[in-house]
């Protein structure tokens, strides 16, 4: 059946996409970090949105030298934060749910495509009650080149079984952007807890404040680009 929207498909990032995660995350980055002496501010969390712990690692050398003990404070971020989850759950992003299941009744494919570990991603998942409500669940450990690469969101494509220009990526990080429209598809930004950066408003085929101006302009006017 044909779809009135232009687009087959529609692949969810996770965190700040569809759980809202990042808030909680900069706390514990910020408190965690005074423990070992060192001033961990928001803007410093920006630029690790959407990449690898690897990525991470390196972008935090690089701004506060050799001797930080990265290691020891990303444990402890990532120990902290499963314990929040599996005591309190995740919030999802406000207006996601009546997103997919408006996309679910206009017959669209959706998958989420996340750069952390796909078995952490289903875990945070069943803690914020959508484990169910995705079939298709790709993480960083199921392709071999992480975003700004195309891998994730092609592998996506293809276990979907639509061309990745028939598909649409929902994105809040400048990487994830980038990989999205080096994998040929459309991207567009929700905005969330970073700002948009010249980079991402260059590249994205659309920005929205939140889930619910997109919905709003896909039951409207559709997208404001043609696919």
């Amino acid at each position: 059946m044909k779809n009135p929207l232009g687009f087959h498909a529609c692949i969810f990032d996770f965190d700040g996409i569809l759980v809202d995660s990042e808030v909680v995350l900069v706390k514990l980055w910020k408190e965690i970090a005074a423990e070992y002496r060192y001033q961990f501010e928001i803007s410093d969390f920006f630029p690790c949105l959407g990449r690898t712990a690897g990525d991470i690692k390196q972008i935090q050398l690089d701004k506060f030298g050799e001797d930080y003990p990265f290691d020891a404070i990303f444990q402890k971020v990532q120990d902290e934060f499963r314990k929040i989850i599996r005591d309190e759950g995740l919030p999802l992003v406000p207006g996601v749910l009546e997103l997919r299941t408006f996309l679910e009744e206009s017959h669209i494919r959706m998958a989420v495509a996340s750069s952390t570990y796909r078995k952490e991603v289903l875990f945070r998942m069943e803690r914020a009650g959508i484990a169910h409500l995705f079939s298709t669940v790709l993480g960083g450990d199921d392709i071999q080149h992480p975003k700004p690469a195309p891998d994730i969101f092609l592998k996506s494509a293809q276990v979907l079984q639509v061309d990745p220009g028939e598909c649409l990526v929902l994105e809040d990080s400048q990487s994830g952007v980038l990989a999205a429209k080096a994998a040929g598809m459309h991207v567009v930004v929700v905005q969330n807890l970073s700002p948009v950066s010249d980079v991402m408003r260059e590249t994205a085929d659309a920005i929205y404040p939140s889930h619910t101006a997109l919905l709003d302009s896909l039951k409207k006017t559709g997208l404001p680009f043609q696919l």
